[in-house]
This record gives C-alpha cells, sequence and structure tokens, in this order.
C-alpha cells in the first residue's frame, strides 16, 4: 500500500515538474523575438528596412539618422532588455529595488556618487542633434517594450516589468563604462594615500614606478614620472624592525580576479598588402552573458557605418564608416581625487575653501529594497563633490571626478560617423566627452593617428597619485586641457601604432596623465611582431591578436629552477622541476609550467610585500596594495637577496628558502586546483578557463546549464596579447581597413541575443574561444524586419 501511494506521489510530483518545465520552455519561446514581420509604429518618418543575417546582425536601411537609430533601439530592446534595464539600474542606484538587500551598499555607492543627477545635468547641457538621436532611440526602445508579447525571463522571474526608457538612462549606461573604466584609480589613491603616511615617500616612490622595461622599448619620450628607483634599503629596513610582531602578516597583496584593459594597434599603408590602414582593437573587460556589445550595421544618409554599440546607447563604440575605422583602449590615467576636507573648529557644517569657509551641502536619497523597508540616505556635497562614507583614515574626503561633471560627458562620438580622414576624426576625439581613452583612427588613404578622447584634467600643484587639500587655493584642477593640447602622433616613421594600456607619454608632456598603467609587455611583443611584418594582411593581425607568447614570466622561472637546483633536499621535486623546465614561453590550454608559475608571482609578491606593508593595515583594517607593474620592484628585491630585508626571518633563513617555499606553496595549490597527485602534470587549460556566466546563475546554480556559456579551457594570460583569465579577455576582436569592410575581420563572446532559447544566443562562442573570423558586415539576409510610419487617426 504504501509503496504505491509513494509511486503515486512521484508521478504527481513528475508530472507537475513535466508541466512547469514545459510551460518555462513554452515562456521563454514566445518571448524569442519575431524576425520576421511588419511592424506600423509612430515616430518614423518613411519606411525602416531591418534585415538580419545568420548571427543575427542587425542591418538597417533607413532614410534619415533619427529613423536608424529608432530602429537600433527598438531591435536592441528586443533581444538585450534586460540587460539594458541592469546598465540603468546600476547607475542610478536601483538594483536592490529588483535584487533584494544584497545590492543594497552597490546602490548606496552609487547615490553618493549621484548619478542620476549627473546623467540629468548632461541631457540639460547636450547639443539639439545628441538630443534629439537619444530621444529617438528611447522611443525605439520603448516601442519594442510595448510590441514584447512577453517580457525577457530575468523579468518574469524577478517579477517586474521594466520602465519606459527615458533619454537620460542612455546616459546613466555611458555613466556606468565610466565607472568601469576610471574609479579604480579612486582606489588606487586612497591605497598610496595610507602608504605615504605610513611608508613615507621614498618606499612609496619605490612601490609605485609607473612605467617598466618593456614600456621604455616602445616609448622614445623619455623616463616616467615614478620610474625605476634604487631600493631604499634604509627605510625598508627600519619597517621590518617596527614590525617584529607582524612580519607573518599575509594577504595584503591584491591582483584582480579579472584584468581589464585592451589592445589596440595601426599598421599604414607602407607595411600592408594593398596600401590601406588597418586598425586592429580588442577591449578587455569582464564577460558575462550577454556580451557587453551588441553588433550592428546602419545606413542611413549616404552614411554605411559597421561595427558594435553599448546596449542602450545610440553610439558605435568601435567600427568602420569605410573611410575611417576607429577604436578605443583604456588610457589607465587618473581621473579621480580625493580632496581632504578642513572644517571648521568652530563650524563644523563648514569646509574650508579658497574663498573662505562654505557650508556643506545636503542630499536626500531613498532606497527601495524588495523585501525590505526604504533606506534614507543623506549624502553631504562640497564644490568638489560628494563627501565619501568610507574616509581616509583621520580624514574627510571629497571625491572630485569627471564622471560627475555634466560638462565632461556627451555623445561627440556620434560624428566619427562623418568623418573622411584621420584628421578629421582626430579633431572629434579631442572634443568628444565620456570615459577618457586612447583613441586609434585609420583611414582609407592609407593614414593612421592616435590622440586622447574624453576630459583629462589640468591639475595644478598635485599629481594626483595621493590625497591633498585644496583649502588654500595651491592645488586643484584648472579646468580640462584644452583640445589643441591634447597630444596626438600621425604617421609615425615606424609605420605602425601600438597602444595596450602602457603608459604612452613620457616627462615631455607637461600634464599628469596618471600613474598605475599596465606593464608595456604586451605593446612591446605586438610593435615587436609588427615591426618585422610586411606584406599584412587582416587575417596576420588576427593571428597576432591570438599571439600567446609570454616571455613575462620568464624571470619568475629562472627564479623558480634556481631555487630548485639551490635547495637542498629538493630532488623530490623533480617532476616539479621537469614541469617547469618544459614550459616554452607560451600560454597554450597544453603548456606545462605556467600555471604553477602565475601562482608563484602571486604568492612571491604576497610574501615579499605583505610585512612591509603591515603598519599600513593596522592604519586602515581595509588596505591592500595593488600595482599594475609591481613586478619591478618585487624582482629587484628578489634579485639584491640582502639579509637585512628579509621579510620573514623567523620563518625563513634566507632569501632563497623564502623562493622555494612560496614555490612548493604555489605547486600545491595547482596540484589541488586541477585535482592531480603531482604539479608536474599540471597543464595551464586546467586553470584558465573561459568561465563566462550568467548573473543568474550566481543564484540560481540550477539554471547555468541553460544560461551559462560552456566552461572551456581557452589558451591566453593576463601578460599575453590573447589576455584571458577565467571570466574576463577580449569582449570583441576587431580587424578592418577602412574602404575594404569586405575583408574586415570580427568576433565576440556569446552571441546576439540575451534569450537563452534564441539561435543567437551562443552561437559566436565557439568562434571566439577557437579564435576563429567571422565578417564584420553583415551577411545574407535571412530575415527582415520593416518598420513602417503608423496610419493616420482616422
Amino acid at each position: 500500500m504504501v509503496p504505491k501511494v509513494i509511486r503515486r506521489i512521484v508521478q504527481i510530483v513528475a508530472g507537475m515538474a513535466a508541466i512547469v518545465a514545459i510551460g518555462s520552455y513554452s515562456v521563454l519561446k514566445i518571448s524569442v523575438p519575431d524576425m520576421d514581420k511588419t511592424y506600423r509604429l509612430p515616430g518614423y518618418s518613411a519606411p525602416v528596412d531591418v534585415e538580419f543575417d545568420d548571427f543575427g546582425i542587425p542591418r538597417i536601411l533607413a532614410e534619415s539618422g533619427e529613423d536608424a537609430y529608432r530602429a537600433l533601439g527598438f531591435v536592441a530592446a528586443r533581444e538585450r532588455l534586460f540587460q539594458m534595464d541592469l546598465f540603468r539600474r546600476h547607475g542610478a542606484g536601483r538594483l536592490a529595488e529588483i535584487l533584494g538587500p544584497p545590492l543594497l551598499d552597490s546602490d548606496r555607492w552609487h547615490r553618493v556618487m549621484g548619478f542620476a543627477q549627473v546623467a540629468a545635468g548632461i541631457l540639460d547641457r547636450l547639443p539639439l542633434d545628441q538630443r534629439a538621436l537619444l530621444r529617438a532611440y528611447a522611443e525605439g526602445v520603448n516601442q519594442a517594450m510595448s510590441e514584447m508579447p512577453i517580457l525577457p525571463f530575468e523579468c518574469l522571474l524577478l517579477g517586474y516589468r521594466p520602465e519606459p526608457w527615458r533619454e537620460e538612462d542612455s546616459l546613466l549606461v555611458i555613466l556606468g563604462m565610466f565607472e568601469n573604466l576610471t574609479w579604480q584609480i579612486g582606489e588606487q589613491e586612497r591605497m598610496a594615500t595610507v602608504m605615504e603616511r605610513v611608508l613615507g615617500s621614498k618606499v612609496l616612490a619605490f612601490l609605485t614606478p609607473d612605467s617598466d622595461r618593456y614600456s621604455s622599448r616602445v616609448s622614445e619620450r623619455g623616463p616616467g614620472w615614478r620610474p625605476e628607483l634604487p631600493i631604499p634599503r634604509k627605510e625598508l629596513a627600519e619597517l621590518l624592525r617596527g614590525n617584529r610582531s607582524d612580519r607573518h602578516q599575509a594577504g595584503l597583496v591584491s591582483i584582480p580576479a579579472v584584468p581589464t584593459g585592451s589592445n589596440g594597434w595601426l599598421v599604414a599603408a607602407g607595411k600592408t598588402w594593398d596600401g590601406r590602414a588597418i586598425l586592429a582593437n580588442d577591449m578587455h573587460l569582464e564577460l558575462k552573458v550577454p556580451n557587453i556589445w551588441y553588433r550592428a550595421e546602419v545606413h542611413s544618409e549616404g552614411n554605411h557605418v559597421a561595427g558594435f554599440t553599448l546596449p542602450g546607447v545610440p553610439l558605435f563604440i568601435s567600427g568602420t564608416n569605410r573611410r575611417i575605422g576607429w577604436g578605443f583602449t583604456n588610457t589607465a590615467g587618473d581621473f579621480v581625487d580625493f580632496v581632504v576636507l578642513e572644517t571648521e573648529p568652530e563650524n563644523p557644517r563648514a569646509y574650508r575653501t579658497p574663498e573662505g569657509p562654505m557650508d556643506f551641502g545636503e542630499r536626500k536619497e531613498t532606497i527601495r529594497v524588495r523585501g525590505m523597508p526604504d533606506v534614507t540616505l543623506s549624502v553631504a556635497t562640497t564644490r568638489w563633490g560628494p563627501v565619501l562614507p568610507e574616509v581616509l583614515p583621520g580624514r574627510s574626503v571629497a571625491v572630485h571626478w569627471t564622471a560627475l561633471d555634466p560638462e565632461a560627458t556627451d555623445l561627440g562620438l556620434l560624428y566619427l560617423s562623418e568623418a573622411e580622414d584621420v584628421s578629421e576624426a582626430l579633431a572629434v576625439l579631442k572634443r568628444a566627452g565620456g570615459p577618457p581613452l586612447n583613441a586609434l583612427v585609420a583611414d582609407s588613404h592609407g593614414d593612421i593617428g592616435w590622440t586622447y578622447t574624453g576630459r583629462i584634467p589640468a591639475r595644478s600643484g598635485l599629481d594626483g597619485l595621493t590625497s591633498r587639500s585644496w583649502a588654500d587655493g595651491s592645488r586643484g584642477w584648472k579646468g580640462y586641457i584644452a583640445p589643441d593640447e591634447i597630444p596626438q602622433r600621425v604617421n609615425p616613421p615606424q609605420g605602425f601604432l601600438v597602444s595596450a594600456n602602457q603608459r604612452m607619454l613620457g616627462t615631455a608632456y607637461p600634464h599628469v596623465i596618471g600613474q598605475d598603467f599596465d606593464s608595456g609587455y604586451r605593446a612591446w611583443r605586438i610593435a615587436e611582431q609588427l615591426e618585422a611584418m610586411r606584406g599584412i594582411t587582416e587575417r596576420d593581425l588576427l593571428k597576432l591578436q591570438l599571439d600567446t607568447k609570454t616571455d613575462f614570466y620568464r624571470p619568475y622561472q629562472r627564479l623558480a629552477l634556481a631555487a630548485l637546483a639551490e635547495t637542498p633536499g629538493a630532488v623530490d621535486s623533480s617532476d616539479l622541476r621537469r614541469n617547469l623546465e618544459a614550459w616554452d614561453g607560451y600560454a597554450e590550454v597544453d603548456s606545462s609550467g605556467l600555471a604553477v608559475l602565475v601562482e608563484f608571482r602571486q604568492r612571491l609578491a604576497d610574501a615579499v610585500f605583505s610585512p612591509f606593508l603591515a603598519r599600513c593595515r593596522q592604519l586602515d583594517p581595509s588596505f591592500e596594495y595593488g600595482w599594475r607593474i609591481m613586478d619591478g620592484p618585487l624582482l629587484q628585491l628578489l634579485d639584491a637577496k640582502d639579509p637585512e630585508l628579509l621579510p620573514d626571518p623567523e620563518r625563513y633563513r634566507d632569501w632563497n628558502a623564502l623562493v622555494f617555499t612560496q614555490l612548493k606553496e604555489a605547486a600545491t595549490a595547482v596540484a589541488a586546483r586541477c585535482r592531480i597527485d603531482s604539479p608536474g602534470e599540471s597543464k595551464w587549460g586546467c586553470v584558465n578557463n573561459s568561465g563566462i556566466k550568467h548573473p543568474f546563475s550566481a543564484f540560481a546554480s540550477w539554471l547555468g546549464w541553460l544560461i551559462d556559456m560552456p566552461d572551456e579551457a581557452v589558451p591566453g594570460c593576463r601578460h599575453c596579447v590573447r589576455l584571458a583569465a577565467p571570466g574576463g579577455g577580449a569582449s570583441e576582436r576587431l580587424v578592418v581597413a577602412p574602404g575594404r569592410e569586405d575583408n574586415a575581420l570580427f568576433h565576440m563572446p556569446a552571441g546576439q541575443s540575451g534569450n537563452p532559447l534564441s539561435p543567437f544566443y551562443r552561437d559566436q562562442q565557439p568562434h571566439w574561444v577557437r579564435g576563429t573570423a567571422l565578417a564584420l558586415l553583415a551577411g545574407e539576409a535571412r530575415h527582415r524586419l520593416r518598420l513602417e510610419p503608423a496610419l493616420p487617426a482616422e
């Protein structure tokens, strides 16, 4: 009797589960956009045709620019509405409304920054033509929402309906990218300020170089602002003597889990196969599903623009108009300053300024939180910006950031679609607002050029590395660098230009761009290859984008092998030695040795630096040291092997013992991660996987099989031209010779659609993993939408 009841219950539960599964599948299937349909919609001045190719890439054919961007908003929202809604909510500090308390801290931070108010200020300042395109794009997004038979599955699971799209929502998306690319330097300023206060200026300068040996090979403009310095032995030894109780300190060195940056280079006519200039660009970002970019092609008013857009924004971030091709890399520059506030002892409600005491302002923010009462936040404001809640130890600071200045953001990049050549494009770029970036342009005449785009502070009396008071007027920003003072390079004699987040300028340039630049290794490797190449084709440059050679880790290989050779009793490490000796300098999935070397470097940095930094953690409990080119000072200390500077003599008898211990611990960690018995069996692919996931799978892992990309071993590394790490890497790869777009190449991870049942959800992923070329231009039309003006009301 009981077994029959149990079987019956199991049958009922299984039946209900099947019904739920079928119903869920049906809902998802209904939400896949119909790509062969005619719509009659208000706002259009003439019919617009949208053709989709085998990858769902839209080719928009319109008579006017406004109609084209209205259609772009329409098709982008059909595929990426939830992603677009997350982007704007992130910037506005409204994620907790739909995702609950875990997002409250993020919302608080964004409310302090006041991005919603900044977006409104930007909108008020925009030229009429830019605002008209924003309005058209927003209308297209809202029309797509109104025509959807069912909302995206994420909205259904969360039980909410996205609000209508507003013009300022597109600006919130831009501000989110501003944050992604530039805020990290603000955190570096906090770090450097604590270091200066605790460790002194000499140790700070030693640990924060802004160029390395590779940067100097690709730059002919002199040393950096903080070049490699001699070891400050006296100061470091004193720190160790004062840190006797903290010598075992560890975990103070931070290396981001997901690297960001970009590669970009230009090859002039004299080095290419057909006398055209060629642009290559791959932007490195955190990778999620769907991909951050949405591919598109627009034909309107005699212009043809092809490339990729940021969902929610009517801009082609990178692409071609058949006369020029353009792309960007992150400057790794400094566009954030923390201003130390001096309050009046007799009036704590006021702070000092060059014009005398000024009262703090106040802004009230109400944050809605799903499942909780609303949270009210009071934000103190100053002439320089909002007051940060997380103060520097013992100091209150205001944040002065280009992202918070409405004057610093616009849609000036729109005008690139009209540029005829490099000269016109550089003029547009120098005047455009938005996140400051390295901009690279090639044209159909064979010319190439580089410049900066975005507003760059004209600092006076400070370099921005550490926080200072601006109260007496001797320090501050004197506006932004004027367009005619922005540097540029055009048609250099070597026939190519390279930007890979390294320091681009030396001391000859009078303004500070930044300090925490990337290692110049990627730029050096690219330049080395380009120098030797002749008759270059687009496929040659894609091959270079996929280059996995990484001499960057050679010093660590030498250190490891020397430690094994010099350590008594290391004979039991013969398998590890063979593994390290077998490394050929590449980061392929089957490369031996590299997995241990990468882990070894990170552990060495922590073991060597943390004891010197222990006092910083005493002053600031959240302190972490992270510097992109920390390898210079790290290798100096390891090469010098100064007994007086041995970080933890109670644990290590000498420097070789320290190095050997970190090597053994690294090998053990890699073996555990790879689930192998011996580190001698480790391959790079066991630790370097794609790791591209949908945000939902973090809290609904049961959905992972449906919404995540396959987790595959991938070639490349943090210090490879093919930059790759779990969950991070090339968000796109573009190669284009303006005027020869039929030969242009492009691919990106995941696909065009955000719907897991769409054929365009993951169809580009295999090409991205394998590095196979796809065409930039949309292919033969497989589906067609027609967007016609609404009939006049009868």
